[in-house]
């Protein structure tokens, strides 16, 4: 009997060493990768380029999917939520107030380090609600910036939607083009 114990707490100790030794493998692969992605310098607007957003909708809720492409030789990252401002036909800023997460147009979406090399893509979603509640405006813009995650500087579209309240929800940035 105490030989089928000891020859059982050898196997467990053994199972413990190599669940062990697997998992300190998977963190120290884990914190090299996320060292390297810490040595990309973050994207800069000159080194993207934006499309025109594609759009879907139903039931009083639109999602647009943008999508921004290293246009530069260097590979860079982008990290978080991009900034978002409707204009007028004047150019004029009209009321927007973007909230970060989810909404019934905008699913989850992981808040994680994108790297780019040249031509690589990195998208967002963006939604809103078309239909007004109680006195809510549902102003038409003309165009809309989108900033970049952790940038200043910022893309101009073309781009005709009506946000009612001006309320925009967007996801932050994800790698590759995220589907409509």
């Amino acid at each position: 009997m105490r030989k089928m114990w000891e020859r059982t707490a050898t196997k467990l100790a053994a199972v413990i060493v190599i669940t062990a030794a697997v998992g300190a493998a998977g963190a120290a692969e884990a914190l090299a990768s996320a060292h390297a992605a810490a040595s990309v310098p973050r994207c800069r607007l000159s080194q993207l380029a934006l499309a025109q957003p594609k759009s879907t909708g139903a039931a009083g809720s639109v999602r647009m999917r943008f999508v921004f492409t290293n246009v530069s030789a260097t590979t860079c990252k982008l990290f978080g939520y991009p900034g978002m401002q409707l204009l007028n036909a004047r150019g004029a800023a009209l009321p927007t107030y973007v909230r970060r997460g989810t909404s019934v147009a905008v699913p989850a979406e992981p808040e994680t380090d994108v790297v780019m090399t040249h031509s690589q893509h990195a998208s967002f979603y963006a939604g809103y609600s078309n239909v007004p509640t109680g006195g809510q405006a549902c102003k038409v813009s003309t165009s809309v910036e989108v900033t970049p995650p952790n940038d200043t500087k910022h893309f101009t579209l073309r781009l005709a939607i009506a946000p009612c309240g001006g309320v925009l929800t967007v996801s932050p940035v994800v790698h590759g083009r995220l589907p409509l």
